[in-house]
């Protein structure tokens, strides 16, 4: 199954994007609340691993949580691209 981009020529591939403020902005809120719960949860579990102490996992762990509830309501208000 061919897709566009395989089509398209290299005219195409050069044309600016029309990305407005509030779109760039979707994006942004979407990207970055995803990275932020992966790494809220990820620095602490390296802590735990390396050091074996769990001071300070519990905070980290609400954050992630609060973080992966914001990206799953800008997933299904579709504030992400349309195909990853």
């Amino acid at each position: 199954m061919a897709t566009q981009a395989e089509h398209a020529t290299p005219a195409d591939l050069l044309q600016p994007l029309a990305l407005t403020f509030f779109v760039r902005l979707r994006k942004f809120l979407w990207l970055s609340s995803g990275l932020f719960s992966a790494a809220a949860l990820a620095v602490p579990m390296i802590g735990v691993l390396a050091f074996g102490r769990l001071e300070g996992v519990g905070p980290s762990f609400l954050a992630a949580l609060a973080s992966a509830c914001l990206f799953g309501l800008a997933s299904i208000f579709h504030f992400g691209p349309d195909s990853a």
